[in-house]
């Protein structure tokens, strides 16, 4: 048992070398490369997110009354953007 714990560890310090080791080769400091997309990412991930459009100006979140109103919604909202 303690020789399957000291394997996986030995596995996890590898693969976090070989994440270290390209984060230093393909991204600026702060940044981690990210396989699936092929790109670096800024940690935390998220950034500045604008949540005004989902918010009503009483600073409440939107409520649609049915699944269909908020279908409708986007489908206006994505054809508004073009």
């Amino acid at each position: 048992m303690a020789n399957l714990a000291q394997q996986m560890m030995a596995r996890d310090k590898d693969n976090r070398s070989r994440q270290e080791m390209i984060d230093r080769t393909m991204c600026k400091p702060g940044y981690t490369w990210n396989e699936t997309l092929g790109k670096c990412l800024a940690a935390g991930g998220g950034g500045n997110v604008d949540l005004s459009e989902f918010m009503t100006p009483d600073g409440n979140s939107q409520q649609s009354s049915s699944p269909e109103q908020a279908i409708a919604q986007e489908v206006s909202a994505r054809a508004m953007q073009g």
